[in-house]
């Protein structure tokens, strides 16, 4: 009989302690009978030790890739992979138990066709008790809390399950684009069969397959992170439609909306996080709220795709 295989694929750069958890990780899992998996780890450009942590990992494949960009380094790793399944992984993050693979087969297995699937994304153990870390998981993951519901998903970051065919079918991740390329790739497997006449795949989140993701446990890392990713945000914004930002097209206006942009961005992790903990809710809200800040200011200030090494700080 000829086996089944799922391929995680992780890009990497300059993160050689987090991944050395997740390689450990991935390579333990127990796959069901007629299933085997297999681990591509690609180095993107790293000028740390993290090839050596790659090479560490028997049964790793590893790879590298000069050309900067997740989304390079993620279609590097899928060109080289067998899966019929694809597991996207971020480096930072990391799956929960040995039968993490074992419960993605079986989910997609049930789905049939789909566009992809995740979980839910929740901070490490060992980082609930500090603040500032609390304030940054919540300020990024907060739509994708354990306290979610299982049902239809329309993003799935840092972790998601997409099948190979769909993949190839768009042409994989754009390389043109910093932020938001999951989201983008997502939607265009979402979207694939639309101009065939055929059906909008669907997607789903999954409270059974949750990762942990490891937040930023310092201010000035959080602040950091946030200025890079609101600086593009606004062009990602001002696509047409009711749902939409669009009186920042106006640039007087821009600024006279920051209480409500600030506002609209702050109350959903805040309220998460309250569900969560209200004592950590409270610890942490300084900040959460000085982190949204940042994030609203670059949105006002900032325009289009920055330049850079395409990879979040960290």
């Amino acid at each position: 009989m000829t086996e089944r295989c799922i391929s995680a694929v992780i890009p990497v750069r300059n993160q050689p302690d987090t991944l050395d958890i997740l390689l450990g990780s991935l390579i333990r899992q127990v796959l069901p009978e007629g299933w085997v998996h297999e681990v591509i780890c690609v180095d993107n450009a790293s000028t740390d030790h993290t090839p050596e942590v790659i090479a560490s990992h028997t049964g790793v494949i590893g790879m590298r890739e000069e050309l900067l960009g997740p989304s390079i380094a993620r279609n590097t790793g899928v060109a080289a992979s067998k899966g019929e399944l694809i597991f996207f992984i971020d480096s930072d993050a990391n799956v929960t138990g040995d039968d993490f693979l074992a419960r993605v087969i079986a989910l997609a297995e049930g789905f049939g066709e789909f566009a992809f699937f995740g979980g839910p994304i929740v901070l490490p153990p060992e980082q609930v008790p500090n603040p500032i870390a609390f304030a940054d998981h919540m300020a990024c993951w907060s739509s994708w809390g354990a306290m979610r519901h299982d049902g239809a998903s329309d993003f799935q970051p840092t972790a998601c399950v997409m099948q190979r065919k769909w993949f190839d079918k768009v042409g994989g991740y754009r390389t043109d684009i910093r932020v938001l390329e999951d989201w983008d790739v997502q939607m265009r497997v979402s979207e694939c069969r639309l101009a065939e006449g055929g059906e909008k795949l669907p997607a789903y989140f999954v409270r059974s397959i949750p990762v942990t993701h490891s937040a930023r446990s310092s201010l000035s890392r959080t602040i950091k992170h946030s200025w890079y990713w609101g600086l593009p945000s606004r062009e990602a914004w001002l696509r047409p439609g009711p749902d939409q930002f669009i009186y920042l097209e106006t640039p007087v206006l821009r600024w006279a909306y920051l209480p409500y942009l600030f506002w609209a961005r702050l109350k959903a992790p805040l309220r998460c996080g309250w569900r969560v903990s209200r004592k950590r809710a409270l610890l942490s809200l300084p900040f959460l709220a000085i982190t949204v800040l940042v994030w609203t200011i670059a949105v006002i200030v900032g325009k289009g795709q920055p330049e850079g090494d395409r990879y979040a700080p960290v």
